[in-house]
């Protein structure tokens, strides 16, 4: 397997700098032990033949362009496969790649924390299709097969600059962007605008007591259970780390409490299933309100949101303030 760098047109070279900006500056930090080695190799270009694997995270989907040559290769732990990932949660050897007529194939090597597929483990050899995830540790793949790789690497490119891969949430810039827009939409339009800073409670407990693997479990739940109760219009997104932000257009500050309380109960009210078991996890809310009659800036908005998340944090957490 060899390290690929993507076709030289504009529309990579535009991506890619904006990346090397998420990955500085609002990508989630990855795990220190979760690196992955690479072997020093030439730079081909892809051909219509070859399949590809993308890491998006932790984020890299420039420089984690993965040819697939080999008609077999091996995933793991040990320095000696053929990718190595040095993350605890994955195994030594963990598991492998199998060339078929029209595809891959990967299997598990009865790893510990299994290999998952578009989030689900699997139990046998399953046959890839383009666009499916391969979770192997903390390290999240997209699979392109062959015949589609530069139509999906770019669509991959951008879904990387605007999505959080592992929640499924928009990110930080993404957010950040929009609410500027919407500041002053709403400040021209004279209409308000709700700001709630979301932090799940006792997060660090989790990665300590269950590893990394599981917490990001726990990331996953907490962004599927509050983006189903969100609005077409709403925007949810992972600030960073646990701490994640919804922004409410048109929305004032009872029914903005309402959605609070609603998100807060989702979240709480029922255990969240892990590798671990069943675990109960709980959020912190702090909500803000844009008076267009006040000139208020984004940052200002996102302040006093995080104001009142401290004030529920330290008035006994599980609640929602503002």
């Amino acid at each position: 397997m060899t390290n690929i760098a993507p076709t030289p047109n504009d529309l990579v070279t535009e991506v890619a700098l904006n990346q090397q900006a998420v990955s500085t500056s609002n990508a989630a930090t990855p795990h220190e032990e979760a690196t992955l080695r690479r072997k020093p190799t030439t730079l081909p270009q892809t051909t219509e033949n070859e399949s590809c694997l993308v890491q998006i995270y932790p984020a890299d989907v420039i420089a984690g362009m993965l040819l697939l040559e080999q008609a077999e290769f091996s995933v793991g732990r040990s320095p000696d496969a053929d990718l190595s990932l040095s993350d605890s949660s994955v195994s030594r050897q963990h598991a492998k790649l199998i060339r078929s007529e029209n595809s891959y194939v990967i299997r598990d090597l009865g790893s510990t924390n299994g290999t998952l597929v578009n989030e689900t483990l699997i139990d046998t050899d399953y046959t890839l299709r383009t666009g499916d995830t391969v979770r192997i540790g903390s390290f999240l793949f997209r699979f392109l097969s062959a015949g589609s790789v530069e139509t999906q690497y770019h669509e991959t490119v951008y879904s990387a600059l605007t999505r959080d891969a592992l929640t499924g949430t928009m990110n930080k810039r993404y957010l950040l962007e929009s609410m500027n827009r919407e500041v002053s939409r709403s400040s021209r339009s004279a209409t308000e605008l709700a700001v709630i800073m979301i932090d799940i409670d006792f997060f660090k407990s989790v990665n300590d007591t269950h590893g990394h693997l599981v917490g990001d479990q726990v990331l996953q739940t907490f962004g599927k259970r509050v983006g189903d109760l969100c609005r077409s219009d709403d925007l949810l997104a992972r600030y960073g780390g646990e701490e994640f932000c919804l922004m409410l257009s048109a929305t004032g500050r009872e029914e903005a409490f309402e959605m609070a309380e609603r998100c807060r109960r989702a979240v709480g009210e029922k255990a969240f299933e892990t590798s671990a078991g069943d675990l109960t996890v709980t959020a912190s809310f702090g909500l803000s309100i844009l008076d267009p009659k006040k000139p208020t800036t984004s940052t200002e908005l996102l302040e006093a949101a995080d104001q009142q998340l401290y004030h529920a944090k330290h008035g006994g957490r599980n609640r929602v303030c503002g």
